[in-house]
């Protein structure tokens, strides 16, 4: 069975309004990003309110598993208490997703990299979470105007600079990925060495 690890670390910024949705442009573009198929094991760390979890759920079907990961403790009720039989909740921490060693093929961050408080952290945790030659895609924005990371996004310059410092290597850049709202979005994708 194919390993995948969604890695969500939160379900969006709550300003931006709207939450993920499978009849947009998204999810097919992850499906081909990922290669998802019936019987893929994917997690989504930070589910948030599970949006995604359940998207992914349906993706990998009965044969897949999906671990949904959520470092809010009202969250993570809320997805113990809706999952489908395929999906495992995990109590993530701001520095960790909660995940086992190489656990998986593929992490994505969903429009979470700017929360990031210790990004060094995080990325050694999903390096240690992938399998060797396991996929990192990072979905995100870039701050409005000319601020620096935070809240309001991050640079993609930024993400490139500290995940393949982490030891990833830059596979490529999505500059057209679809956006929320106002906001226009860009997809990283990196992938763990091969030992």
């Amino acid at each position: 069975m194919r390993v995948a690890l969604i890695a969500l670390l939160c379900a969006g910024c709550g300003w931006t309004g709207g939450g993920f949705r499978t009849d947009g442009q998204e999810m097919p573009r992850l499906r081909q990003v990922l290669a998802l198929e019936a019987g893929t094991v994917v997690a989504d760390v930070g589910a948030g309110n599970g949006e995604l979890t359940l998207a992914l759920a349906r993706e990998v079907g009965a044969t897949g598993r999906v671990y949904s990961t959520e470092i809010d403790a009202a969250r993570l009720k809320k997805l113990r208490a809706a999952k489908p039989g395929n999906v495992t909740v995990v109590e993530g921490r701001s520095g960790e997703t909660g995940l086992p060693p190489a656990c998986c093929d593929a992490i994505v961050l969903r429009r979470v990299y700017h929360h990031l408080t210790d990004p060094a952290s995080v990325n050694a945790d999903l390096l240690r979470a992938l399998r060797p030659g396991g996929v990192l895609v990072v979905i995100d924005f870039p701050p409005p105007f000319f601020w620096g990371r935070g809240s309001l996004g991050v640079p993609t310059k930024a993400v490139v600079a500290e995940v393949a410092g982490s030891g990833f290597e830059m596979i490529r850049v999505i500059d057209d990925w679809p956006g929320r709202g106002p906001l226009q979005s860009y997809c990283a994708v990196f992938r763990k060495p091969r030992l």
